[in-house]
């Protein structure tokens, strides 16, 4: 199950998506799910689910959507040319660094988020 719907995409997105586009962003939204949910397991059984979600969820397919080839530069010169910007525009689903951090902070606490060097366990321990 998707942490953000279809039509909490449609909500936030600023263009009107064409009704051949919404199967896929279903599927994407899936997919940005099984990302979030891999790498902070604490979200399959938080509840309620952290707003945050939605929210992450939305920004990782929203990025793919308005650019899915992952261009950040393009040019018709002389000679076609474009670059790709791996940052901000890889044309892949991806979990930033800080979103991650704002998915750990909702479920274990704004201490775990960007922690470093540190021994203590990231999640608490669920009994």
């Amino acid at each position: 199950m998707a942490f953000a719907t279809l039509e909490q995409f449609r909500t936030r997105f600023e263009r009107t998506l064409a009704l051949e586009q919404e199967p896929r962003v279903s599927a994407l939204l899936e997919d940005a799910s099984a990302i979030m949910s891999g790498r902070v397991p604490q979200l399959l059984t938080a509840s309620p689910v952290p707003a945050i979600a939605v929210s992450v969820c939305y920004a990782m397919v929203a990025r793919v959507v308005r650019n899915p080839e992952g261009k950040f530069r393009e040019a018709y010169g002389d000679d076609y040319d474009f670059q790709r910007d791996e940052a901000q525009a890889s044309g892949e689903l991806e979990l930033t660094d800080s979103e991650y951090d704002d998915l750990v902070a909702a479920v274990a606490g704004p201490a775990a988020a960007g922690r470093a060097f540190s021994i203590a366990p990231l999640y608490p321990e669920t009994s």
